[in-house]
């Protein structure tokens, strides 16, 4: 029996054939490959969460501005300085090998995402304040979710929809309290109408995105989106006959100091973050992280708004990082 045993079982362990080689050859690229694909999800969701946190700090300074500058010239200069800002990183830089349908569909994204998304963005922002914007916001992974099976085949593992659910409801558990009446109920339907709004260009602006940073670099994608942009708002403004007229205000030197820092936190760090989120990650997964902003409103309103936190916002925010942990539990799935 020892005989047969060692017949059997010593050899091949002493004298490896060259099937076996090729054998472990195959099992060490598939691990690698695992783990690369680990290490590009996650990257994915910290870029996601760090813009989460950037757009939540921008939001308060954008909101402090908002009632002395219209929602269109804060876009318009919020989107120059953000690409002075690129430019300046991207110098010198060769567009010529991005393709036509990458460069048309990162336009598309810039022209519904950033000009009319980030402008009907601001208008809700002015008429329900940050809090309420920032939970119509948490309707944007569903719409992007459902975008992104629709038009991109994508395939999210029902535990990582678990995650992405939970995110939602602890987001909108933890502002629903804090949402306070408005008593101008004019004023409320004009900013959901605008929101809802928001919303839908927002979701389809990250799925235009999503095709176009395929085989183009988030910076070089970032710049294209807002080049477009700013090419749409100066048309809308001439159109008008009010460009001057949005950007007047930034005469005041004080405005002017709170947009180029919420510019530069938001529309440059915050915006370039979403996109390298998107092409690491899932669509549907960057755009539920990126809803997280409203759990960063949290800290940062007892720093900067002196305000005091609810254990019902404890409560929403533990249930809202639990299914960011639930997310991240599936990256080795797929």
């Amino acid at each position: 029996m020892r005989a047969i045993f060692s017949k059997c079982y010593s050899a091949p362990c002493c004298h490896s054939t060259g099937a076996d080689n090729y054998q472990d050859r195959s099992i060490t690229t598939q691990e690698l490959n695992i783990i690369s694909q680990f290490q590009s999800h996650l990257l994915g969701g910290v870029a996601a969460l760090t813009s989460a946190f950037l757009w939540a700090l921008a939001a308060i300074l954008f909101r402090r501005i908002g009632d002395s500058v219209s929602a269109m010239g804060i876009n318009l200069a919020k989107g120059i300085v953000a690409l002075i800002c690129l430019g300046a990183l991207l110098i010198p830089a060769d567009f010529s090998q991005i393709s036509s349908d990458s460069m048309t569909a990162l336009a598309l994204s810039g022209l519904i995402g950033i000009c009319f998304g980030d402008t009907l963005y601001f208008l809700t922002l002015v008429r329900l304040g940050t809090k309420k914007t920032l939970l119509l916001g948490a309707l944007i992974p569903v719409t992007t979710a459902l975008l992104a099976v629709m038009f991109l085949g994508e395939r999210v593992a029902l535990i990582a929809w678990l995650g992405i659910l939970m995110t939602i409801t602890g987001v909108t558990y933890v502002l629903w309290q804090r949402v306070p009446e408005n008593d101008n109920h004019e004023t409320k339907r004009s900013g959901i109408f605008y929101g809802l709004l928001f919303v839908a260009a927002n979701a389809l602006g990250i799925i235009a995105a999503k095709i176009g940073v395929t085989d183009v670099p988030a910076l070089e994608a970032t710049f294209i989106r807002q080049i477009f942009a700013i090419a749409g708002l100066t048309f809308w403004g001439l159109m008008l006959r009010d460009l001057m007229g949005w950007v007047k205000p930034l005469k005041n030197p004080q405005l002017m100091k709170t947009l180029l820092i919420a510019a530069v936190i938001g529309a440059f760090l915050g915006t370039w973050l979403s996109i390298v989120a998107l092409k690491y990650t899932h669509a549907a997964v960057a755009a539920t992280l990126n809803s997280t902003s409203p759990l960063f409103i949290l800290p940062l309103a007892v720093l900067m708004l002196k305000e005091r936190i609810s254990s019902r916002e404890i409560l929403g925010a533990f249930i809202a990082v639990s299914g960011v942990g639930l997310y991240f539990s599936t990256l080795n799935m797929g």
